[in-house]
């Protein structure tokens, strides 16, 4: 009698996103706890950024130049983000999910919503990485006394190593999540490379740009 496959572990298909994104998106698609394992997914960059915007309160940090959207004081505003980092990823992973799961089926796309949520949520949390460690290294930096926020934010907004260093960094961010979502709705979809890229890019301007409005 031939046993049933092990199911896979939420870690191992996490890890395994990071080498080999396309036949681990396959692996999700057919697996039952996927929407489960998306929430999971989900948690890792929310609590990162949830941690970093800690830091950076605790540091005394600030945006220095960019004023923020929304009508929260500048000097409070990291405050304000340690409870909305979290809240606007989740809400970011829904409306992006949901928007080009409506689109894929302009292209004929056959996967699921539950799909395309897990392909966006494994995007976001193995492309956030790139960003993350940049923000998160400083907030912590900075409530140990390494590094002044106060100063450190000033000169990313100068021309300075440290913007041209960040700058790097959100680029190979966005670059790096725009490729997760190509290859996770062509696996989830079963299209070709044309509308994956383009469903990639939309997936990426409607999650960026909805946490991009609520934290800056």
């Amino acid at each position: 009698m031939r046993r049933s496959a092990r199911p896979r572990s939420f870690f191992s298909c996490y890890f395994a996103a990071f080498a080999a994104p396309g036949a681990t998106f396959d692996a999700l698609c057919k697996e039952p706890r996927k929407v489960r394992m998306a929430a999971f997914a989900m948690l890792i960059p929310a609590l990162g950024y949830t941690a970093m915007y800690t830091c950076a309160w605790f540091a005394g940090g600030a945006p220095s130049t960019v004023k923020p959207w929304l009508a929260i004081p500048m000097e409070e505003y990291f405050k304000y983000d340690i409870f909305i980092a979290a809240p606007s990823m989740f809400l970011g992973w829904v409306l992006a999910a949901g928007v080009v799961q409506l689109l894929a089926g302009l292209f004929s796309g056959k996967g699921t919503f539950e799909d395309t949520a897990v392909a966006v949520a494994f995007g976001i949390a193995v492309g956030t990485w790139a960003s993350l460690i940049h923000d998160l290294t400083d907030g912590v930096l900075g409530v140990l006394g390494v590094i002044d926020m106060r100063e450190y934010e000033a000169a990313l907004n100068g021309p300075t190593f440290w913007r041209g260093l960040l700058w790097t960094l959100y680029t190979i961010y966005a670059l790096w999540l725009a490729l997760l979502f190509t290859k996770g709705f062509r696996r989830a979809h079963r299209l070709g490379w044309g509308p994956s890229i383009v469903l990639g890019v939309v997936a990426l301007v409607i999650y960026q740009g909805l946490f991009f409005t609520f934290n800056r």
